[in-house]
Order: structure tokens, then sequence, then C-alpha cells
């Protein structure tokens, strides 16, 4: 099979796991990922997908981890460096040691270097994964703010300690100082790298736009291509390229700032690209980890040295032991909460879910993919397939702890929350609208007006549209029959003459026909009426045009301000809040005729402002923890597309 068909299953079982996971919402999608490789295993058994660990760490790490270095909050994870450095840092090196000798311990026949390299395959957890658990679970910001940020540091620790482990399995030899020397040295040169290199690619792209240049598609495809050769010059150079990536997409993430509708569209149109691509990559990268799995048991299985069951207990005590150290480092390191040193309920909670939700995977994969097969003196490497199988145990084992029990410590979400239910959103809206009202005034009503009308159809799309048509046409059979009545009490007092309100009484009894079907208002018991209750009003003298004009303009604003009184006094509830000011809205223009009009850049304010306190309300209630973090950035990204489309129209 060609290599063009295996990619193609494989993007085919990405694209299943996703809408598998619509039906099956208390599995993470990683988890239906993994299982649907194990099927797809079936038809590639001959022709497997084989990637060199380096360009695997090319084609899926490096944009992946772009990407979060993009979208992380970089404010947040500052604010949690210490637990990050800990956890990402000193956590890792202590697995390394503490758990190699357990593994060595455990299982005799594995060499101490090779227990050692096993250790720092599994210490890095997996930012995919972590990103998968907000989904299902509303784990509180700053738990979320440290995994994230964990989990994009400890891949170049954890890569660079199992570098060191194989290169002493090979040659048998190892010097604590010069790999610490070492790695200080290539971390900081890859985060150095990595910023320069995209500093040149944003003044590339500055230079361009200085010459008229507004290509777009070729805008995002340097973009694309951006994490790739940051990564190779990096592994060229010498410095790390996982390090080098992320501090590429933190550096890059300083250009996502809205100057023009320009560059807010590419914003729109990166983020786009960006979310197919990490999307797919993650999936192949968990498909890919269900192919290899039955290769790893059928070669583990047919060395028949070891029973199943004993393999088995094998993952369960390796598992064990790298969550119980996570645990113990979390608790004897209390900087990770805010509670006091005294052991709590809530303490607990959360160090259980900081222990289960460091899940492994895919930089876990890729290093022991990586073992060799031979050793430095020619001969194989008869461990390999075991430790292949105890890792490839525990990140599955890792990932169905995460999605089963996390629960128990956090509160889970109900699938379909996002979609389904748009009280949340809705009450934002109606926010914004409560903090421009604050601000009207008989300048700015037109333009904060417009805006309103704005969020007013924002809820309109969120709302049962049956219900809607239904309170529409009730209301709008109400806002009749008051035109209807004051125009005909003005008739009767003699402010305004019948010859001029004759043609709108008749419009508004006809579209009361049209409206109601009732029959009185047919055209002849609307004449009857006409000749019975307004004739008395009926003066022969002709009006000149002033007076005409003058007329109308009386009926106008005192029809539109009779209309908006009755609409204030409508009982709350009895109908939308957002179709009654519609009205309002409308009626209000209506009463302003004739006002000058305010310049156009007010209104552009308005819109910046109203942005601006959405904006705030999602930042504020995701601190609060009234919403998870995919639901916090599906928020924004919808911000972002409204925001782009309104300056575009303008």
């Amino acid at each position: 099979m060609e290599i063009f068909e295996v990619i193609l299953l494989m993007l085919t079982a990405v694209f299943l796991s996703n809408v598998f996971n619509r039906f099956l919402p208390s599995i993470a999608v990683p988890l239906i990922q993994v299982a649907l490789g194990i099927i797809l295993a079936i038809p590639l058994s001959d022709h497997s997908l084989k990637l060199s660990p380096e360009l695997f760490l090319l084609l899926f790490i490096a944009p992946i981890l772009f990407n979060d270095g993009v979208n992380v909050d970089k404010q947040a994870i500052w604010g949690e460096r210490k637990s990050i450095l800990s956890l990402s840092i000193g956590l890792v090196f202590a697995t390394v040691g503490l758990l190699g000798w357990f593994v060595h311990w455990l299982i005799p026949e594995i060499p101490i270097a090779a227990a050692f390299a096993l250790a720092a395959a599994l210490a890095p957890t997996d930012a995919v994964a972590v990103q998968a658990l907000a989904e299902k679970v509303r784990v509180p910001n700053k738990i979320m703010h440290t995994l994230e940020g964990e989990s994009l540091i400890n891949d170049a620790s954890g890569l660079v300690s199992f570098q060191f482990a194989v290169a002493a399995l090979l040659t048998g030899t190892f010097s604590l100082f010069n790999a610490g020397t070492t790695f200080l040295l290539i971390s900081t040169g890859g985060i150095l790298l990595g910023a320069v290199l995209t500093l040149l690619k944003i003044g590339l792209m500055r230079w361009l736009r200085n010459l008229g240049i507004e290509n777009s598609i070729s805008f995002i495809l340097m973009e694309v291509l951006l994490p790739f050769l940051i990564f190779v010059i990096a592994e060229h150079v010498g410095v790390n390229g996982i390090l080098a990536v992320v501090s590429g997409g933190l550096v890059h993430s300083l250009t996502f700032r809205r100057l023009n509708p320009e560059e807010a569209q590419l914003k729109l149109l990166s983020r786009s690209t960006w979310a197919v691509i990490t999307f797919s990559l993650n999936g192949i990268v968990f498909v890919l980890l269900g192919t290899q799995l039955p290769n790893i048991v059928e070669a583990v299985l047919r060395d028949g040295v070891t029973h199943i069951f004993t393999l088995i207990g094998y993952i369960l005590a390796v598992t064990a032991g790298l969550l119980g150290l996570r645990f113990v480092w979390i608790g004897l390191f209390n900087n990770f909460q805010s509670t006091s040193v005294v052991l709590s309920k809530q303490r607990a909670a959360d160090t259980l879910l900081y222990t289960i939700a460091g899940v492994r995977g895919t930089i876990t994969l890729v290093s022991v993919l990586s073992l060799p097969l031979f050793l430095s003196d020619g001969t194989p490497f008869g461990e390999r397939d075991l430790l292949l199988f105890i890792a490839g145990g525990v990140i599955l084992l890792t990932l169905l702890l995460a999605n089963f029990t996390l629960h128990l410590f956090a509160p889970k979400l109900d699938p379909g929350t996002l979609e389904d239910d748009h009280t949340w959103e809705i009450g934002m809206l109606r926010h914004v609208k409560d903090e421009l009202r604050k601000h009207r005034t008989k300048e700015n009503r037109q333009s904060i007006g417009r805006v309103i009308k704005i969020y007013n159809d924002r809820i309109f799309t969120l709302t049962n549209t049956l219900d809607l048509s239904k309170n529409e046409q009730q209301l709008r059979r109400l806002i009749l029959e008051w035109q209807l009545e004051h125009t005909a009490e003005l008739v009767r007092e003699g402010r305004v003459r019948l010859q001029i309100a004759f043609p709108i009484l008749r419009r508004l009894n006809m579209r009361l026909y049209r409206l109601t079907k009732l029959k009185q208002y047919r055209s002849n018991f609307f004449y009857t009426r006409l000749a019975r209750r307004y004739l008395h009003g009926l003066k022969v003298k002709p009006l000149s045009p002033k007076q005409r004009k003058e007329q109308r303009l009386i009926l106008m604003h005192s029809t539109s301000d009779y209309v908006m009184d009755k609409l204030k006094t409508l009982q709350d509830g009895q109908f939308s809040p957002e179709l009654v000011e519609g009205f309002l809205l409308n009626y209000e223009r209506m009463g302003g005729i004739g006002l000058p009009k305010e310049a156009a850049h007010h209104l552009h304010e308005w819109v910046d402002y109203a942005l601006q306190v959405e904006r705030a309300y999602i930042q504020a209630a995701f601190e609060r923890g009234d919403i998870t973090r995919g639901e916090m950035k599906q928020h924004r990204e919808n911000l972002l597309a409204i925001e782009n489309s309104i300056q575009l129209q303008d």
C-alpha cells in the first residue's frame, strides 16, 4: 500500500473519531483515535507507516507545540512559573532518577541505563491530552495553566534526559556535570534561536506590507512553514528544537494584535488554518499509537519468556510508581495550591487532579520508538520490545485513568452544553447591552442603538426561532393596535386632520387584517367605523403644503413616543427583551428623523467598546470557573470572527 493511501486512512480515522465522539461524549477523542488505530492496524499489518524519530518530531511535534506557544495564556503561565518549572524540570529529573531505579529493581534484566531511558521517555506529559481534558472536565483555571505550561517545557527536559540515557546505554559512561551543562546550553540556545528566527519572519512580513503586498495566502503559508524551519535550523545548529518552536510560537503571538481590517482578517484565517492542521496532526499521532500497539504486543508475546499477566503487572507497577512520585512531589511542594500547608480535602482533591491529569502520549511514543535495535558492541538490544510494551501500556492506562476518574475531583461538563444551551452566552450579550445603555445620551443614541441592534440580532440567532416568530406576531399586532388607537385619538382631539390621518389609518387597518384575519379589520367594518367616529373631525378647508408637513411630523413623533411609552410599560417576561428593544430602537430612529447624523467614527468607537466589554466578561467568567478553557477559546474565536465581520462591513 502506498504511503499516500496510509495517510488517507489515518486522516479518515481522525475524521471518524470526531464523529464517534458525538455519540460517545464521555470518552475523550484521543482514546477513540487509539481504538481506531488498533482497528486500522489490521489492513496496515504489512504496510505500517515507518517514521524516524527525527522526522516524527519535525512533522508532528514542531507545528503542534508552535501553535500551543501561540495560543497559550502567557500572562497566566508567567503567574504560575514556579510550579511550572518545578514540574517540568525538577519532577522530570526526579522521575528519571527514582523511576529508573524502580524499573531496574522491578525488572533486573533491564540494564540500569535502559531503565533510565524508559523513565525519561515517561517523564513528559502530553500537551494534546491535557487540552482534551478541558473539553470534558471543568478543570480550575490555575491548575489548567500549570498543566499547559508544564507540557510545553517538560518535552525538552524529557527528551534531553532520554538522549543522555541512551548515550549511556550505548557507551556505558555518564557524566552528570556534562549532562547538566549541555542541557542548559542547548535549552537556552533553542529559546534564543526560536525567538530570533520568528522576529526575522515578523520583520519580513512588515517589509512586504510596506511594499504594498497584502497577500494573505502567502503570509499564512509562511506562518505554517515557520515551525518546520525553526526546528530544522535548531537541529542543525545543535540546540533544542522543541524549545525553539515553543519560543517561536510565544514570540509570534505578539503579532496577533488588531491594527486594521486586513490584519484582523489574516488573524482569523490563521486561526482557522491552524485549527485544521493541529486537529489532524494530533489525531494522526494517537491513531499511529494505536497502529503500533498490536505490533508491540505481538513482538513481546512472541518472545515467550514472560507471561502476559506478568507484563500487565509491570505496566500497572510502573504507572503506579510514575503517578505516585508525581503525587508526592506535588504534595511536598505546596506552591501549586493557594491553600495552607495543612492537608485538607480540597487540597487532596487538587493534588489528585494534578496527578491524574499528567497523561503521557506523543513524546513518550516518539522516544521509545527511537530506542536502538543494537548496542554499541553490535549485540541486539533484547529488552527493546519489552520497553516499548511497557511505555505503550502506560500511555494507554494514563489516558483511561484521566478519562474515567477526573470527574471524581472536578465537576464534569454536560456534553453539548456549549452547542445546545446558550443561556450563559445570552446572559453575556445582555450584559454588554446593559453596559452600553449606561452611556446613552441624546448625542450618541443613534450609534449606541445600532450597536445594541447588532447584539439583539446575535441573541435572536441563539433563540428558538418558532417561539420568537410567535412572540413577534403578537407584539406586532399589539403595536399596530396602539398606533391605530393613538392616530384615531389625534384625529378626535383635532391635532391632526382626517385627510392626513386617513391613509395611515387605512394602512394600519389592512396590516392588522392581514396579520389576524379578524372580521373587525375588514374594509367594510373599517369604513363604517370611520364614518361613525371620525367624520366630525373632517374639515373641508384645504391644508397648505407647509401645514401638511407639520401635521405629518406631529403624527409621526407623537405616535412613536406613544408606542415607546407603551413598550416600556410591558411586564418582564411577557415578550423577549430583545424583541421589545428591537421595536424600541426602530421607533427611536423614527422619532429622531431630522436630527443630525452622528459621525461614522462614533459608531466604531462604541463597537470597540462593546467588544471590549464582551472580551472582559469572557475572561472574568473563565477566571471564576463559570466556563472551561475550551469554551473560553470558542467564545473568543467567535468574537474575533464577529469583530472582523463588522470591520469589513464598515
